[in-house]
């Protein structure tokens, strides 16, 4: 089997209503899709934070056979693709060798551990309101009526801001429900930990990004400093890139995004290096259906670490923003059921893609 032809698709779906974290404000919502088409009839589809250049492809992927992942890998790299553009053609080759295969990715990723993932709902934006405590309050409630168990705010918006909110949404659901903030590198070391110690204050799961995510000693900083989990890593690019934060114990939970870090071949070489390093890893999703059937995929094989009787969660970051591209994309959206969510079982993705969706959302 051999690689005939690589579609790119650059697609932005607008958002209606902007939502902001604590470094900007979203508006619209890019996304790279790639298409790579097999002489064997098959087609793979992935999505990365960018898209290679044509000559690149047609140098370094046309040609090849899709099973060789490495070497595309390599040779994309060694043109001087960047890791977030890779990942849309590592992807590709990954729903190939399922669907070729016949099995999920679960499955030749060594197994599956589950068959279904608990997930924490992503929202609480800061949005154009008149009240933002009412608004986020609100927000909360809705997802833990709709089964939710879990979700995660947007801090990073000054102290006043986030204290009174985070306390403010923890009262409102309760002391039962698995809360986690994220500052989404809004921060400096001081301010991290001045407004850290008082937000830990409210039963966190996790601290998330509170300072730039390349920044290791101040993460070892914080960490030492708050008594919570610190979170972070998901811009890091290449498995070079985090060997530091891990090896160091910068952080107690890496989150490898599998659509910027350079796809599930480099995925794969992140988890093993937390592993030896006695890390949790707990992937980001914050994307298309695409991006959302890799990561559980990568989620179904990822094991408890330890194998405790009552482990930590393996939690799903399950994107409640506004995203047809996530919620339209595949024929059959892959949605939760009171907080949980199955992970796919038909061969590779296990996702069949709307191309007629993919088109509106296409720019020229």
């Amino acid at each position: 089997m051999k690689i005939i032809d690589v579609k790119t698709y650059p697609t932005i779906y607008p958002v209606s209503q902007p939502f902001s974290n604590g470094m900007r404000t979203t508006r619209q919502r890019p996304f790279g899709i790639v298409e790579i088409i097999t002489d064997a009839g098959i087609t793979g589809w992935g999505e990365g934070t960018g898209l290679p250049a044509r000559r690149a492809l047609e140098t370094q992927v046309i040609g090849r056979d899709p099973f060789h992942t490495e070497v595309i890998w390599e040779g994309l790299h060694s043109q001087g693709v960047d890791a977030g553009a890779i990942s849309g053609v590592d992807i590709a080759l990954w729903d190939i060798m399922g669907k070729a295969l016949k099995q999920p990715i679960h499955t030749l990723l060594g197994g599956a551990f589950r068959d279904k993932v608990p997930a924490y709902a992503t929202g609480l934006f800061r949005r154009d309101v008149p009240d933002h405590t009412a608004a986020l309050v609100a927000e909360a409630k809705g997802y833990v009526d709709a089964g939710f168990q879990a979700m995660k705010m947007k801090v990073g918006f000054g102290p006043d801001y986030d204290i009174k909110n985070v306390a403010a949404v923890r009262r409102a659901i309760g002391d039962d429900i698995l809360f986690a903030v994220d500052a989404n590198c809004a921060y400096d070391r001081g301010s991290a930990i001045a407004v850290g110690q008082r937000l830990v204050e409210n039963n966190l799961l996790w601290f998330e990004e509170p300072i730039s995510s390349d920044d290791v000693e101040g993460y070892i900083e914080i960490r030492r400093a708050l008594k919570v989990r610190i979170s972070g890593a998901e811009q890091l690019r290449g498995h070079r890139a985090f060997r530091r934060m891990v090896q160091e114990r910068a952080l107690d939970i890496i989150q490898p995004d599998v659509c910027i870090c350079g796809g599930i071949t480099e995925y794969r070489k992140i988890e093993a290096m937390a592993s030896a390093n006695h890390v949790r890893v707990l992937p980001h999703m914050f994307g298309t259906a695409i991006r959302l059937a890799a990561t559980l995929h990568l989620l179904a094989a990822l094991p408890d670490s330890p194998r405790a009787h009552e482990p930590f969660p393996t939690l799903l970051e399950y994107d409640m923003s506004e995203n047809a591209l996530r919620t339209e994309l595949a024929k059959e959206p892959i949605t939760h059921k009171h907080g949980v969510v199955a992970i796919p079982q038909a061969p590779g993705l296990g996702i069949e893609i709307n191309r007629a969706v993919l088109e509106k959302y296409v720019q020229a």
